[in-house]
């Protein structure tokens, strides 16, 4: 049933526009009826009826949707009750023009329904749009543009008007009068006529000539029908000729007329933009929304969503920023519920990831002329459609796999797109090569699989396992039954390599490294394995802090390190909230940002330090190495310090990293302890968000 009544919602779009269209053109009816004198009664009230009725149907169908969408709650109320005055409106209209057509507010209450009728629409409009789809353009916004201090002139032009305009016809797979003009050997050679230009002599080269034949001569190229070349483009064809038709080195940018037709090819160099407002980018990644900076120098920025579902609310976050955002990574979600018209905005985009988005050949248009690697891959679009957006001067690659099964056509696209195109390495090119691949070894470590997921694999230095006394270590064999050779010296393990015989204990930290082989098959990835001895794990603990969604998986203890990617799954995250009232209903005890934790020392165990493991990720991740880290005997109940380290500041540059801090125990006598965590430091001078609170992510607490 709630299917149904969700179905039903969907038709408000479609049902509103008719009291709209049928209430205007009964004012108009009333309005010339007015002036006229011309009786038109049951005109104007079968309209207003109408529209009445309509009116109702479209409200009671809007509030359904209101309940099955990501929408901005503020404006669905405007609009909604905007909506019930305007209805109502109507039938008071309806209701006066009946008992006395010749009523003076009949008038004023067309003229008051209009006014609502237009404010509701905009709301309307808001919700679909965004906010600021009517507002006008800013101003005095602080872009720097740089100038081109030379071109490569082929390359950087001239090529781009020759794929975009010419290689369909004239390729690999369709040479038209025996002409190729795929690459610089191709163009030299020329066709079944010979040469097609010559060098410093426009007037005599077919490149330039038969662009300025009448459109319906059989000579004239491209033929009609054709994407025209324009007048900018034929004029930088004719003086690249004639000064000596280059292939090779770069063109000084100067005042001459050449060099003005080539910058008014180019796009011009955004050299850098105002900064995205700090509030706008914690909003991103309080919304899922991974943000990562292009370079120290500029404030471009790099964005991937993470959520599950994007609508109004995500592209509004997304405009408040588009300016800066040159990278855009908006994979798996579903295109085929969201306004694409929206892309168009991002003016300084260059790479653009729709893979696998139900983005189809419409779409497409949406897609900013700026975009020179587009990512297109499972989705439906049709082949002409590619082959039209790769003509783009700036568009440099598309990656459509899986978005055409047949190979011959793949081919086809990718010689008439002069290889723009790239739809993958087929099975057939795949079966040609000596022998398929061996699936990546699996380990288990006393019982759990290690690194499972692909992004804590990546580099397994850091995703260490702790153990106590021993380790258990066995190799999941695969179907295709390899045989497995291991080295445990950081080394890759070859043909004479140790053979894997069952699994095998470990009681030292130490390096496992394991490899599949097997006749006939190329051998796999090594998969290797760190492993570190310690004393003890806590286990009777009190976390007094709470870390933020999503960061709060209560893993601190677990024996597991994590990664350098703050999204593996294995990290607690901790940040600063000036809103204490947003931290209670965080669950938060206190707002500071610190870990706070209180927990009991394994006796017998010797316990001489404890060490806490620490990621520092600056500009990628925002996230900052603690301020200080104090450790406390709290056995009689009161804090008495035992040892307390200041961690110095770092720089806006420094690259990711990982650190332990080890902090000694002092006292054998000690039996409970609490273990604060200072992270209350902000983001350095020079970041994107400069004096913003820094996170602090924890990945592991143990005993040494």
């Amino acid at each position: 049933m709630e299917e149904i009544v969700k179905y039903l919602g969907n038709f408000h779009p479609v049902i509103l526009h008719l009291p709209i269209g049928a209430f205007l053109f009964t004012l108009v009816l009333f309005a010339y009826q007015k002036f006229t004198k011309i009786k038109l009664t049951v005109p104007i009230r079968l309209g207003l009826i109408f529209s009445f009725i309509s009116a109702v149907i479209s409200s009671i169908l809007g509030f359904i949707l209101q309940f099955y969408g990501d929408y901005d709650n503020s404006l669905v109320n405007f609009h909604m009750w905007l909506a019930v005055i305007t209805t109502l409106l109507i039938g008071l209209i309806y209701f006066l023009h009946k008992k006395n057509e010749n009523n003076k507010y009949i008038a004023h209450s067309f003229v008051s329904a209009v006014i609502f009728l237009t404010v509701t629409g905009h709301y309307g409009g808001s919700i679909t749009h965004g906010k600021d789809y009517l507002k006008l353009p800013e101003l005095n916004q602080t872009v720097r543009f740089v100038s081109y201090d030379s071109i490569h002139v082929y390359n950087d032009v001239v090529s781009s008007i020759i794929d975009s305009k010419c290689v369909k016809c004239h390729n690999m797979s369709k040479s038209k009068g025996g002409l190729m003009l795929t690459s610089q050997v191709e163009i030299n050679k020329g066709g079944d006529n010979g040469k097609i230009f010559l060098a410093n002599n426009s007037s005599d080269s077919k490149l330039y000539t038969y662009l300025n034949l009448p459109i319906n001569d059989k000579m004239h190229m491209p033929p009609d029908g054709n994407s025209q070349l324009t007048e900018n483009e034929k004029n930088i064809v004719k003086m690249w000729i004639d000064s000596g038709a280059q292939f090779d080195g770069f063109t000084k940018i100067a005042g001459d007329d050449y060099s003005n037709e080539i910058l008014n090819y180019l796009p011009p160099l955004v050299a850098s933009v105002v900064p995205p407002s700090k509030n706008s980018l914690i909003n991103l990644i309080e919304n899922d929304f991974r943000i990562e900076r292009i370079s120290i120098e500029s404030n471009f920025i790099d964005l991937k969503y993470d959520g599950t579902s994007f609508g109004s609310k995500q592209w509004n976050l997304l405009l408040k920023v588009s300016q800066n955002i040159q990278r855009l990574d908006l994979s798996n979600i579903d295109f085929s519920k969201i306004n694409s018209a929206k892309l168009k905005k991002l003016k300084n985009l260059k790479y653009l990831n729709l893979t696998n988005t139900n983005f189809n050949s419409g779409d497409l248009y949406n897609i900013p002329e700026t975009v020179q690697i587009l990512i297109l891959s499972k989705n439906n679009i049709e082949p002409k459609n590619l082959l039209d957006i790769s003509t783009r001067p700036q568009l440099k690659k598309v990656f459509a796999y899986n978005t055409v099964s047949d190979e011959k056509l793949k081919k086809s696209l990718a010689d008439q797109s002069n290889n723009k195109i790239y739809f993958g390495i087929s099975l057939q090119d795949f079966s040609s090569l000596e022998g398929f691949p061996l699936e990546k070894p699996i380990i288990e470590a006393n019982g759990v699989e290690i690194n499972p997921n692909p992004i804590t694999d990546i580099n397994p230095k850091f995703n260490r396992t702790l153990f106590v006394d021993s380790i258990l270590v066995e190799v999941i064999k695969a179907i295709s039954e390899p045989i497995y050779r291991y080295t445990t010296n950081e080394t890759s393990p070859d043909s004479l390599s140790s053979l894997y015989n069952g699994p095998m204990v470990f009681t030292k930290s130490g390096n496992f490294n394991i490899k599949a082989f097997k006749k006939g098959y190329r051998s796999s990835i090594v998969k290797s394995f760190y492993f570190d001895k310690i004393k003890s794990r806590i286990n009777n603990y009190n976390l007094i802090t709470k870390a933020i969604d999503p960061y709060n998986n209560d893993i601190l203890f677990d024996g597991q390190l994590a990664s350098l990617d703050f999204r593996d799954g294995k990290w607690n995250g901790f940040i600063h909230e000036e809103d204490q009232e947003k931290a209670k209903q965080q669950g938060r005890i206190e707002n500071s940002g610190n870990l706070i934790v209180d927990f009991e020392l394994p006796r017998n165990k010797n316990i001489s330090e404890i060490a806490i493991s620490c990621m520092e990720s600056i500009n990628n991740g925002f996230i900052l190495l603690p301020e200080s880290i104090s450790l406390y005997d709290i056995t009689d109940g009161d804090e008495e310090l035992i040892s307390y380290l200041k961690i110095p500041k770092s720089n806006v540059d420094e690259a990711d990293s990982k650190r332990v801090f080890k902090l000694s125990l002092k006292s054998q006598n000690t039996q409970r302890i609490r273990l604060k965590i200072e992270s209350n430091r902000k983001l350095p001078k020079g970041h994107v968000a400069e004096g913003q609170p820094g996170w602090l992510f924890v990945d592991e607490i143990y005993l040494l």
